[in-house]
This record gives C-alpha cells, structure tokens and sequence, in this order.
C-alpha cells in the first residue's frame, strides 16, 4: 500500500537473487580450496608459462614497490601457442600458465595483468589498442593465481604494474580505465566532457555490467534476451529500482538508454565527437551480444538501429578490429564451468578438440 502504480517491490526477486550470490560464493569458495591443494602439490619451477613457444623472449618485472612483480621473469609467448593451451586446458579453473603476451615492438609502456579471460580487463585492452600503444598482458593462470595474489594491492585483478614505471601497482578496473584513458586520450577533450564520459559509462556499468559482478546478471542478459521475441516493457527512466520485470525487460531498457544517448549526441559517439572508453565499454557490450549464440539481429529484432550502425562503426575501426580478430584477445567462455569457446574472430585452434 502507497506505493505509486506500476512500482510492485520485488522482495521475492531480491531474495532469489541473494540466494544465488550466496551459492556463487560458495562455488568461489570450493575453487579456492580445490586451487590451493593443487599448488601445494606444484613445484615452484613451474611458475613460467607452460605455453613458453621455441625461442621466446623474456619479459622483465618492472621495477617499483611492494607489488610491482617481482619474482623470476616471464616468457613472452606466441599468441596462437597461448589459444592453443588454453583450449587445452578446457576451462579457466584448469589454467596454469603464468607467461607475457606483448602487443606492438619495442619497449612497453604499460603491464595489464589478468587471469586468461576478458571480462574486467576488457575495456582496458581496448583502449590499450585503439591507442596503439605497446603494452605487456600479464597471463596468471588460476592455478598460479593464489602465489600472486599477496602481490597485488588487495588481492584482487586486474592491476596495472609499476604505474608510471615506478611505485606500486594499481589495481581496480575502473581506476585503470579511467587512467589508461586519460594517458592516452580517451577520456573525454575537457574537464565537462570527462565529466559525461564518467557519467555514461557508470550507467553502463551498472546496468550492462550488473555492477561488475557478472555479463548475464537481474539488469542485463544475453542469455535471456535471446528468446525475447521483440522490444518490449517500459523504459529506463520509467522503471522502479525495485520492480516484477523480467531479465529481458530490464536488458531492453538498459540497451534503450544508449540507443537514447546516440539519438541525442548525433555523432555516433556518447559523448561529443571522438570515441572515449565509454564507446569502447559499448562495443564490447554489443559485440558479444551479437555472437550467433547470442542474439546477432539484435538491432532489428529490438528496433535499435543506432545501436545497430555503432556496433558495425566501432568494429569497422582498424585497430579494434586487428585486435578482436587476433589471436592476442582471451576467447569467450561458457558458463558454469568456464569452459573456453570460439566466437566471432576467436576460432577454436586447429587441433583442440571441443570439451566434451
């Protein structure tokens, strides 16, 4: 009673939804234990990349503070030997390299480090490569992570090593976001613009990216929007906080936003008339939404034609399409068991059978 029509609370909803973070937690948990037994069964001579190619060079830890990777140097390792590997391993759980992917020639100006997967290093990749700039990927398999983790500023990834060449490593994904942009000029042309940028793309994270806790969340679903027939439900800014709509009917509004957003810049960017990370968050957002097991019409089936015509825009870029379709990009993975998958411009290596 006294609620206003339409905003019928969703406690039921909430209930599940902690439910199932409390089972997730408990999953994450059992992982953990499983990945400690096995490193104390590993000997420390196995820390280099077990992908380590004929020939391959060697990346020094770059120097600094506490965090900054110190510890034996690292193999840099051919991307397709590092595809191949994976697959091998079948799923993230199982990897246990611990080894350099570089991208460009000379020395690097920056190490992203990040278990093999895309998720909350993503967005810092790409503007890493729509950038141009040289940089280290530090690969730790989950099964070197736990002999990392005492390394990093809070125990979790991503971290950008040694920032500015000197002093401890940085860690969480939006402070290395919003870093790496503003170094390499992607964060918006003034301080007003910076401001918009930050503004879109906290709305993005919040929304499309369920808060950073997961890419198929209550907010935004591939998985449940691929069986929705059409654009359906009310609009963002006419949606309660609380609320009975469906996981498709929060996507839809969601991916309305945007489709607002470029309506209103005109430009076919976000945020005035170059591309910032905000753009990129959203290319990585629809790109995987339109994989073929996703929903690859999205655009027409849910009447986003702006959404439609930035997606083809941002992957006609050469660089980011260089790097989506190279093999230097960690391949999706399908849930439960984050198990690796091919997808467009990340193909199944020759020779790695599919996991059964």
């Amino acid at each position: 009673p006294g609620l206003p029509p339409g905003a019928r609370a969703c406690i039921g909803a909430r209930l599940v939804h902690t439910s199932a973070g409390l089972g997730a937690c408990n999953i994450r948990t059992a992982n953990k234990r499983s990945a400690s037994s096995a490193m104390r069964g590993t000997s420390a001579g196995r820390s280099r990349c077990a992908a380590r190619g004929a020939g391959a060079s060697v990346a020094t830890p770059p120097s600094g503070g506490a965090g900054s990777g110190r510890g034996a140097p690292l193999d840099v390792v051919d991307a397709e030997d590092l595809r191949r590997q994976l697959y091998l391993a079948r799923d993230l759980w199982s990897t246990e390299m611990h080894c350099i992917l570089r991208r460009g020639h000379g020395e690097p100006q920056f190490r992203l480090a990040y278990m093999p997967m895309r998720n909350r290093c993503e967005v810092a990749r790409l503007i890493l490569e729509e950038a141009g700039a040289p940089y280290d990927f530090e690969v730790i398999g989950f099964k070197r992570w736990w002999a990392v983790k005492e390394q990093t500023p809070f125990g979790k990834v991503p971290i950008l090593r040694a920032l500015g060449g000197a002093g401890d490593d940085l860690a969480q994904e939006g402070a290395i976001t919003r870093f790496l942009a503003r170094k390499l000029g992607l964060a918006g042309r003034t301080v007003e613009e910076e401001a918009a940028v930050d503004m879109v793309y906290q709305q993005l994270f919040c929304t499309l990216r369920n808060n950073g806790l997961t890419h198929d969340g209550e907010h935004y679903s591939p998985v449940a929007l691929r069986a929705a027939p059409g654009r359906a439900g009310p609009a963002y800014r006419e949606m309660h906080r609380l609320n009975n709509c469906t996981r498709a009917e929060r996507s839809l509004a969601a991916l309305g936003v945007f489709e607002e957003r470029l309506a209103q810049t005109g430009t076919g960017v976000l945020v005035g008339d170059a591309v910032t990370y905000a753009d990129l968050a959203l290319f990585y957002i629809l790109y995987e939404l339109a994989e073929e097991d996703n929903v690859p019409d999205f655009a027409e089936r849910f009447r986003f034609p702006r959404l439609g015509e930035f997606l083809r825009a941002m992957a006609g870029r050469p660089r980011l399409k260089a790097y989506v379709e190279s093999p230097r990009r960690m391949p999706r993975y399908e849930r439960p068991g984050y198990v690796y998958c091919p997808g467009r411009g990340s193909p199944r290596p020759a020779g790695a059978a599919e996991a059964a």
